[in-house]
């Protein structure tokens, strides 16, 4: 552990390369955060920061900047907590007052406010269908012999998909049958509808049978493509863009790039997000080479204590990160409140 000393100087060099991006010399420390201690002193300690890995010097004359050492320093020890002011509470609270239907609605809402917040992009993984249950299945004629089946989950996520249908079927045929799956399937969930489910519904429907081996399968077929996805929603990619880190041209594409990849950032988000906890990943902390120059920010958001998604944000390592704590905690607290009475 740092004594006190070196744990002001540490603290002063991050608050301050947070805040202007430029490496901190001595005299810098002295004059700005009033320490008590002389420029010659300071440098000393910076030299013994260095040597155990909290701050480098990116130029021989240069001041320091932390290492990735130092901001998990930072981050666990001397991050002060922080308030949110009036105008991100109210930005916030609007959040909740959006009249809005559908859980999607409301996660890309979540997005665009943490990201507004914060500058950095936010990146929502929404639930994953295994913890939803089925709301609603209907089936309705197009043509002749094209139907269209209608699958909802009590989240509002909503699938269409374009059947054949036996010619002999009236649209009371259709209607009957869609009752039959309601009644059988509504309020289950996914897990829960099984093959011998399904085979009971055939068996009470046997004049049916050949359709209902359609619309049966392909429920499943849908439900196990979409069962392990979580749907990606990414808010504010460009504004890291206006951050010097990536005013090189080949790190922005990079990084722009990386927002495509949505299977690399699911695994890294549950990779990096732990249950009841704001967590924190840094630099090189990522197992992923094409996030060890960033950080990822990542909790969970709840109902009835179930994990129904993960909200991150990604940003370079010099972050505001007790801004970013106090955004995300109170974004999520409004969004788990905001699912509750959706659901």
């Amino acid at each position: 552990m740092l004594d006190e000393r070196k744990m002001k100087i540490l603290s002063a060099i991050i608050d301050d390369y947070i805040a202007t991006a430029e490496p901190i010399g001595s005299r810098t420390i002295a004059r700005k955060y009033h320490i008590g201690i002389s420029p010659a002193t300071i440098r000393n300690e910076m030299a013994d920061l260095e040597e155990l890995g909290y701050l480098s010097q990116p130029h021989t004359s240069a001041g320091r900047i932390p290492s990735n050492k130092g901001y998990r320093f930072y981050v666990d020890f001397l991050m002060p907590s922080r308030k949110l002011d009036e105008y991100e509470q109210s930005f916030i609270k609007k959040l909740l007052k959006k009249r809005v239907k559908e859980l999607e609605d409301l996660i890309e809402e979540a997005g665009k406010v943490i990201s507004k917040l914060t500058s950095y992009t936010a990146i929502i993984l929404g639930p994953q269908l295994e913890c939803s249950r089925l709301k609603h299945v209907q089936i309705i004629r197009l043509e002749e012999k094209k139907g269209l089946m209608i699958i909802v989950t009590n989240y509002g996520t909503v699938s269409h998909h374009i059947i054949e249908i036996p010619q002999n079927l009236t649209d009371s045929d259709l209607q009957r049958i869609s009752n039959a799956l309601n009644s059988n399937l509504g309020g289950k969930a996914l897990e829960e509808i099984t093959p011998e489910v399904m085979n009971s519904i055939k068996d009470d429907m046997i004049e049916y049978d050949s359709v209902l081996n359609i619309l049966l399968d392909l429920l499943m077929e849908n439900l196990d493509d979409t069962k392990e996805n979580s749907k990606v929603y990414a808010s504010g990619s460009s504004r890291m863009l206006e951050f010097p880190e990536f005013r090189d041209v080949e790190r922005a594409r990079n990084f722009l790039s990386l927002l495509e990849q949505h299977d690399l950032i699911t695994r890294a988000l549950k990779t990096a997000c732990k249950p009841n906890t704001i967590t924190v990943t840094i630099g090189s902390e990522n197992p992923w080479s094409e996030f060890q120059e960033l950080s990822i920010v990542t909790t969970g958001f709840f109902v009835e204590d179930k994990n129904l998604g993960i909200c991150g944000i990604i940003g370079p390592t010099r972050m505001e990160y007790s801004k970013v704590f106090s955004i995300l905690e109170k974004v999520t607290d409004y969004l788990n409140k905001a699912i509750t009475s959706l659901l």
